[in-house]
């Protein structure tokens, strides 16, 4: 039976006492006996699973965490990996034509997804251990933790976990994993909605050991998994596996500020990292960073001080390695300094390219800023005085990407333009930030890319303010179960067939993915008006849109300009 979802009460399995419950995690002794008294009833069940009974689903929300006490389990991601094709030149005229015109129209300088996903080889879940993209499940035993994350911030759950034989674990509510490994931060929203006043816990010996295992069972592996570390030969892995510092950061906690001399390097082994820079106007979020990635490079390899801030978004655990392992790796291994060069100076020119809108008045940028219109790194405009809506944009959009649209000529109107439905590439965007399996990012160049193995779990599309997220059936081919083997008394076939593919289909996370692989988008190069334009709107309403001034002064004016527009 999958877990019970987000409350305060566990209805299934053998609740435990406090006594019993000491017995399966002894860590909890170091608790203050009257403290452990009074959090510890109700919040623990012993839960008892026969082979191939499942523990929990993925995309499912919960609000417990599970402590395997006997018996291992296979944890896996079951959803088939599919998208929605993004194919220019495909069906219908516009199709045809694009076909006809790919030489113009092609970037030849443009990344390949097939390129950039090669590199990416691994799926963060709630868990030990990471899935390889290519067969995504792993192993749990006795002693493991799963579904942390979940447990503190009810996000869904990253995976689906099954009882390889029968195991005993322990599920646990939020308090119990605070008394183990420490209460993380409360959000000032929920401290000032509750007269409850939140225990706060120092954590045990529990997270130490959990910390050991890492470092014995996962770290090498954690850290050979980084793609700019595949060259580093054994010896040195093992020597950072030795020498780093694994650390956990609170909710809302600065890891590194910016302007400060750089003393280490961090790799994020849990959680979410936000990046942010000081700018005229305020700080601008530059990305977020996820398990797997690394950040603290460009102020070690230029030895000079931080270009950015980074804060935990929500508990983070990271492994921190010295300068001087740092730059010991640097000069024994070029081609990984080379690598991190290049990374480097990406990351310091999408933040030099990024800037906050230079309107004459900071009341004025308040306003822009409400209204949503410089959160935007690239809005769909579209002109309604040439607009006759004829929807080829939409139809262009479709044939480009299988048959699915990936715009909706409706949306925010005022003047004359309508803000079309469609990613605005937010400078903030809030879509990446509660991705269980790390499946939505965005590159250098703003697109946003979310990867085969998105379980559907919806929370992207909660997340992204305007709408420019949507769910979409995919059909995809999965292998049919194979029948079983025959027995020592029947002869074996002579040739067994290939197994059969049977039609399927998985929900999947859809969005504009700005047709970075041509050089105009498929929407705006079919307008036949030029209605549609795809546009900076900081350099765009600054000098195209003189009236936005009043408009911004004009809170009536500006709540009566939005509105549905009918086709």
């Amino acid at each position: 039976m999958p877990a019970p979802l987000m409350g305060s009460k566990l209805d299934q399995g053998e609740p435990l006492s406090g006594e019993a419950l000491l017995g399966y995690l002894p860590a909890l002794g170091e608790v203050p006996k009257g403290v452990f008294t009074k959090f510890a009833e109700n919040a623990a069940v012993l839960r008892r699973f026969r082979a191939g009974e499942t523990i929990c689903q993925e995309g499912d929300f919960g609000s417990t965490a599970f402590f395997i006490v006997s018996g291992k389990v296979d944890i896996f991601i079951a959803s088939p990996q599919a998208h929605i094709a993004t194919a220019p030149g495909g069906r219908g005229f516009f199709g045809r034509t694009v076909a006809r015109m790919k030489s113009m129209l092609t970037r030849e300088a443009a990344s390949s997804p097939a390129d950039d996903a090669a590199r990416r080889k691994w799926i963060p879940v709630d868990a030990s251990v990471d899935l390889a993209v290519e067969s995504p499940i792993g192993e749990l035993g006795p002693g493991d933790l799963f579904g942390e994350m979940t447990c503190r911030t009810f996000q869904p759950r990253s995976a689906t976990v099954r009882a390889r034989e029968d195991c005993v674990m322990v599920e646990m509510l939020r308090v119990i994993l605070d008394m183990l490994v420490g209460t993380r931060d409360i959000d000032d929203s929920v401290k000032s909605s509750t007269k409850v006043k939140a225990p706060t816990f120092k954590g045990t010996s529990f997270k130490a050991e959990l910390d050991q295992k890492y470092r014995e069972r996962a770290m090498f592996n954690h850290i050979k998994r980084v793609p700019v570390f595949e060259s580093l030969d054994e010896a040195f892995i093992r020597r950072l596996c030795e020498t780093s510092v694994l650390k956990t950061y609170g909710k809302g906690e600065v890891i590194c500020r910016e302007g400060e001399p750089g003393d280490r390097f961090y790799l994020i082994r849990q959680g979410l990292v936000k990046v942010s820079q000081a700018k005229a106007g305020g700080d601008m979020v530059l990305t977020y960073l996820s398990r797997g990635e690394y950040f603290g490079e460009i102020a070690l390899i230029r030895q000079g001080p931080r270009t950015a801030t980074c804060t935990a978004v929500d508990m983070v655990d990271l492994v921190e390695i010295g300068a001087e392992e740092f730059q010991a790796m640097a000069a024994q291994f070029p081609e990984v300094r080379a690598q991190m060069q290049a990374t480097a100076d990406k990351r310091l020119q999408s933040a030099q390219a990024k800037r906050f809108p230079s309107l004459s008045m900071s009341s004025s940028l308040h306003e822009a800023l409400d209204l949503g219109l410089m959160q935007a790194q690239n809005l769909l405009l579209i002109d309604l005085t040439r607009c006759t809506r004829c929807d080829l944009c939409v139809q262009a959009c479709a044939e480009a990407h299988d048959g699915v649209s990936r715009l909706l000529r409706d949306g925010t109107r005022f003047e004359n333009y309508l803000v079309a439905t469609a990613c605005r590439s937010c400078q903030d965007p809030l879509c990446m930030t509660q991705c269980p399996v790390g499946s939505i990012r965005r590159r250098e160049n703003l697109e946003i890319v979310i990867e085969d193995w998105c379980i559907g779990c919806t929370k992207c599309a909660e997340l992204c303010p305007y709408g420019n997220i949507t769910m979409q059936p995919v059909e995809v081919k999965a292998e049919a179960e194979k029948p079983a083997p025959p027995s020592k008394s029947e002869a074996a076939p002579a040739a067994a067939p290939a197994p059969a593919k049977k039609p399927s289909t998985a929900t999947k996370a859809t969005t504009c993915d700005l047709c970075t692989q041509l050089a105009t988008p498929s929407c705006v190069y079919a307008c036949p008006h030029d209605a549609a334009m795809r546009v900076n709107p900081s350099e765009f309403f600054s000098r195209s849109m003189p009236g936005l001034q009043a408009l911004l002064f004009n809170p009536e004016k500006s709540a009566k300009g939005s509105f549905r527009t009918t086709h």
